[in-house]
């Protein structure tokens, strides 16, 4: 088969309620294709590929043109393809074409639900051309169980949030049979715990809140759990059709090794068909006979649980020492957590530096104003270098009010990355009053 024996459908992403509706249509009607091919063998006449989009690209009067966009954009379509999701491009900063059988979302979706617990409604609260948010309609397609949407197309909404908690355990015809479950990010969830009142009554009720596309601080979910919430982290990505890994425990039919470079290598039934864009196809490795695929992420393995240290694209080389983003940046958070200059997120950054090759910045947001901006500076430093070491400590800080961010909610690194570098290229006595930086140039 090739690109023109496929029928393409592309189907609005986001978190409306029009756009859910339609994506999910399209995606029960994959799954009744594949119930079909389960239980009897029968093939389906059609190669249709659904397509997650970003809604402007749905709109009647750009449809078509949007279609020959991305059939024009593919270079190659397996015939085991049957949807089409784009990477964020958060990580690499060039978004993919992923192609994954349907077969592979499913797997994703019964191997969720018995981690969790069982089958279960899912409130959808992430935008569903991304895999996060479309497998929260395969599960609920998988659980013979309709969507609940929570309209946030507008940016997080607790009011819209609550609407959606309160159809899933009180509208009409609710399965007492099935659980109830959601899937949030973490700025999502720390949105949630500073509405407080009903939602977090509501979101303790719920079975299980998923919470993945970014590292969970530690500080976030103690402050979680201690509100009653059962927090579920996942770690996985598109090519992986989502989450492999739940609170470091492989799901099942997942297994994850630790390639020489000490970055993951991931065989699981979930595994993407291949890049459909590009020259280049997915770089698979093969391990014992079974299809592996190298990712970025490092990780350390113990005792059967995989904990993510961060990207190894990431490492921040200073001086010939190696920095990794993540583990400082929790400790921004973890270790302020009960000074009066508490960081509520953090992401470390690279800067170029002419006498260190690069340094560490770190651009936090914090619960209440800094007032001496150079003096909580230097305590942060001491609080990181206690917890990692001196050496380890961000030789730069910006504080904002509010991190950009991608449309999934994930900090926005690449323009944190711009601004990071052109704030550090003004003459001193111009760079803005939120921004300190370490002027002498000892190592700690």
């Amino acid at each position: 088969m090739t690109i023109s024996d496929a029928q393409l459908m592309l189907v609005p992403g986001g978190t409306s309620a029009m756009a859910i509706t339609r994506t999910y249509s399209a995606v029960h009607k994959l799954w009744e294709f594949f119930e079909r091919e389960e239980a009897t063998g029968q093939k389906r006449s059609k190669w249709i590929v659904v397509a997650p989009r970003p809604i402007e690209e749905c709109f009647p009067p750009m449809i078509e043109a949007s279609t020959a966009a991305l059939e024009n954009h593919l270079t190659r379509l397996p015939a085991e393809v049957d949807v089409i999701v784009e990477t964020s491009g958060s990580t690499s900063g060039q978004p993919r074409l992923v192609g994954l059988s349907y077969a592979a979302l499913v797997a994703s979706a019964r191997a969720t639900h018995e981690a969790l617990g069982g089958p279960g409604r899912w409130i959808v609260a992430l935008p569903v051309h991304h895999i996060a948010g479309l497998l929260t309609l395969v599960r609920c397609c998988v659980a013979e169980a309709s969507p609940v949407i929570a309209e946030l197309d507008g940016g997080f909404d607790a009011d819209a949030l609550i609407r959606a908690c309160r159809s899933m355990f009180e509208g009409g015809g609710v399965r007492t049979d099935l659980r109830s479950y959601l899937a949030l990010v973490p700025k999502q969830l720390q949105d949630a715990l500073d509405f407080g009142g009903e939602l977090v009554e509501y979101l303790a009720r719920l079975d299980a809140i998923l919470v993945g596309g970014a590292a969970l601080p530690v500080a976030l979910r103690e402050r979680a759990e201690t509100a009653g919430l059962r927090v579920v982290t996942s770690y996985g990505m598109t090519e992986t059709a989502g989450g492999v890994v739940y609170d470091g425990v492989p799901l099942a039919g997942v297994r994850v090794e630790t390639a020489e470079n000490g970055c993951a290598l991931i065989h699981s039934p979930t595994l993407l068909v291949d890049y459909l864009d590009g020259e280049t196809g997915a770089d698979f490795v093969s391990v014992d006979g079974l299809r592996f695929l190298p990712t970025a992420d490092q990780i350390i393995s113990e005792g059967g649980k995989v904990q993510v240290q961060g990207r190894a694209d990431e490492v921040i080389i200073s001086g010939g020492l190696n920095i990794s983003p993540l583990p400082v940046a929790n400790a921004l958070v973890s270790t302020t957590v009960s000074s009066e200059a508490s960081v509520t997120e953090a992401v470390v950054l690279p800067a170029a530096d002419s006498l260190w090759g690069q340094i560490a910045v770190a651009v936090v947001t914090v619960a209440q104003p800094v007032v001496d901006l150079p003096a909580t500076a230097r305590h942060w430093r001491e609080l990181v270098g206690s917890e990692l070491g001196k050496e380890f400590a961000p030789r730069a800080f910006i504080v904002l009010e509010t991190l950009p961010r991608t449309d999934l909610g994930k900090p926005d690194k690449h323009a944190l990355e711009k601004m990071v570098q052109e704030l550090l290229e003004l003459p001193a006595e111009l760079r803005p009053a939120n921004l300190w930086v370490k002027e002498n140039k000892e190592r700690a």
